[in-house]
């Protein structure tokens, strides 16, 4: 047996995916992204299309694919699916499945934003991407032994336990880095950064023809 790909815990995480979307216009590729509207979570920052798995989903290409329509209507049928690029786990408790496919430049105009999660969509030469190295930054992230939600306090059990004190109290773990593309007035970051990142190293690792 070998479950060397299998991931422990994956339930604990908030599981999602996203798909990346090359469009291909002739000889040249460039990368869509969308503007997440203001009022929801993460409101005003870029992403590629996608969400949350839901029960009803087949698999986390399924996902990405519904997402993909539901938040700006492009369909399955009009992509080139090339199939998965890796799977992120962040610091907040997030896993994202991301997926690369190919769409013709023609069926953009198919583009159909729900603007009650899309503000707007651009794309980004993805020779921009192949030829930049992205910013980096470092940040911190802090474990609370107790917080508050919807009114409840939740407090872990430390010193019941008898666990050394350094976790009656909050504690930092390593510190991590952020990667920022800037493209024009665009910033670009966080796991959506980290994405573009593994996808160019694909490309120029495997040495991909099609692009």
């Amino acid at each position: 047996m070998d479950f060397s790909e299998k991931i422990i815990g994956k339930d604990k995480y908030f599981n999602s995916a996203v798909l990346v979307l090359l469009i291909k216009d002739k000889d040249k590729y460039s990368i869509l992204f969308q503007k997440r509207n203001k009022n929801i979570r993460q409101g005003g920052e870029i992403s590629f299309p996608g969400g949350k798995v839901e029960k009803n989903d087949k698999s986390s290409l399924d996902t990405a694919l519904r997402e993909t329509y539901e938040e700006v209507g492009l369909e399955e049928k009009h992509m080139d699916i090339k199939g998965k690029i890796g799977t992120l786990i962040i610091p907040t408790g997030v896993l994202v499945e991301a997926y690369l496919a190919i769409i013709e430049v023609k069926h953009l105009d198919k583009l159909k934003l729900n603007y009650s999660e899309v503000e707007e969509c651009f794309t980004v030469p993805l020779d921009y991407f192949l030829n930049t190295k992205p910013r980096e930054e470092r940040l911190k992230v802090e474990t609370h032994p107790y917080y508050e939600e919807n009114g409840k306090i939740y407090q872990f059990p430390a010193r019941e336990l008898n666990l050394p004190e350094r976790y009656y109290k909050s504690w930092s773990g390593m510190p991590r880095k952020v990667y920022i593309y800037l493209y024009e007035n665009r910033v670009i970051w966080g796991l959506t950064a980290e994405i573009i990142m593994e996808l160019i190293k694909i490309l120029k690792e495997e040495k991909i023809t099609w692009c």
